[in-house]
């Protein structure tokens, strides 16, 4: 009897099952994607000027035209979509330089610092990671030499010797939100409101909330430094990095507790090509309102206004009060407040969970529009984002809702200005 043959040795995995495929990418000029993305804007745009042709002839959706016209309608927005997805990055090449900086600034101040990281692979456009990374590097260096405690203090204070500064990315609600907070001793609110008189930012008399307080810091020429050093004192404020977020279309808030810590959040578009719109009519003018903002729309009841000291007038909306902001005349478009009779409201929110109601004439309906800088063709306007074309041909503004809501407005934007502008 001949003996068995010895079993056979199992062949590894990587020969049963064929290798997993790599993805094949290719390198494509990002000059070459620009004009891709610029073409697909014009595409929009062209899909919007059909659409008003085709409801100015008269022509019913359900012909064969209205149906032609849902189909490229839908088609626009998948290749808009896909060809956003191009440009889109993670965060994570940005995030990646972090902890060398920190180390570096817990070496020149002495004091122990660790760094948690979360939400790296959140994707944003491409132009908007580029530039993500000179006002992170600031609030980073920021938090650690102003925000931490010395090792001494923080044992004194019951806390641990080694502080905690956290940078997180998150998606919600269309945007991308940035988030540096870190466990410290918080701002100094009495000392913020001295330096800020001491400099002749506000009045020694006037009265501010503790947010206003929080928000002195970045006005241009505020410092707590009492000392240049490689980290402070060099006249580069938070100011800076407020413009720097705001050019990129965001918002950046705080939110400080004394002797837990302060977080200082960023919000900015997922893209600066294209948004989700609501188009109002307020005061004759055509104007876009952010999606992403409206809460709810609604028809004002006139029992449901309020006036609190008889001046500012709020909106009764779910058991709460919510201020009424008139759009017509905020904007300089009208002088006189409009009558309720006929107008609509819409809920927004802010970044920073503020609601408010806004006052226009007219909702004109829901729209894909492309996003045209106006300070770049023009200049900044209170109360303005961008500008976009609409289906007619003509120019309507996008509006800055943060800053309709929660801005302090020195003056309204002049009449001159507006219409320039449109």
């Amino acid at each position: 009897v001949k003996p068995a043959p010895p079993p056979t040795a199992p062949a590894p995995a990587q020969a049963a099952a064929p290798a997993a495929a790599a993805p094949v990418t290719i390198r494509v000029d990002l000059e070459r994607v620009d004009r891709l993305i610029n073409a697909v804007g014009e595409l929009v745009i062209q899909q919007a000027m059909l659409a008003q042709r085709v409801t100015e002839s008269g022509l019913a959706r359900s012909s064969d035209i209205g149906l032609g016209l849902e189909d490229l309608e839908l088609l626009t927005r998948e290749i808009q979509d896909s060809v956003m997805a191009i440009r889109a990055q993670p965060v994570k090449s940005v995030f990646q330089r972090m902890p060398r900086l920190v180390r570096e600034a817990a070496e020149a101040t002495g004091k122990k610092v660790k760094l948690v990281t979360s939400g790296e692979d959140t994707e944003v456009d491409k132009t908007v990671v580029e530039r993500l990374a000179e006002p992170i590097t600031h609030m980073l260096r920021n938090a650690i030499d102003h925000g931490l405690e010395s090792p001494e203090d923080r044992l004194a204070a019951g806390k641990p010797a080694e502080g905690t500064v956290r940078l997180a990315a998150l998606h919600r609600s269309g945007r991308i939100v940035i988030e540096i907070s870190d466990d410290g001793k918080g701002i100094n609110r009495p000392r913020v409101k001295g330096i800020a008189v001491e400099r002749g930012l506000i009045a020694e008399d006037a009265v501010l909330s503790d947010d206003e307080i929080d928000n002195l810091i970045f006005l241009p020429g505020f410092s707590t430094a009492t000392e240049v050093s490689d980290l402070s004192g060099r006249g580069v404020g938070m100011d800076v990095v407020r413009r720097s977020i705001q050019s990129l279309g965001g918002r950046i808030s705080i939110s400080s507790v004394p002797g837990k810590g302060s977080i200082f959040t960023l919000s900015l578009p997922l893209t600066l090509a294209v948004l989700d719109g609501m188009v109002v009519g307020a005061a004759e003018q055509t104007l876009v309102a952010p999606l992403a903002a409206i809460v709810e729309s609604l028809t004002p009841n006139a029992a449901d206004i309020h006036y609190v000291g008889g001046v500012d007038p709020v909106l009764r909306f779910r058991e709460a009060f919510v201020p009424l902001v008139d759009v017509g005349l905020i904007m300089g478009f009208r002088d006189a407040p409009t009558e309720l009779k006929g107008g609509v409201v819409m809920i927004v929110e802010t970044e920073s969970r503020q609601r408010a109601a806004l006052l226009v004439d007219a909702i004109h309906g829901q729209r894909q529009v492309v996003i045209k800088s106006l300070e770049t063709h023009y200049r900044h306007v209170e109360g303005v984002a961008a500008a976009t074309i609409l289906g007619d041909g003509r120019v309507a503004l996008i509006l800055d809702i943060d800053a309709l809501v929660t801005a302090k407005r020195s003056r309204p934007p002049s009449r001159s200005d507006l219409q320039m502008a449109s």
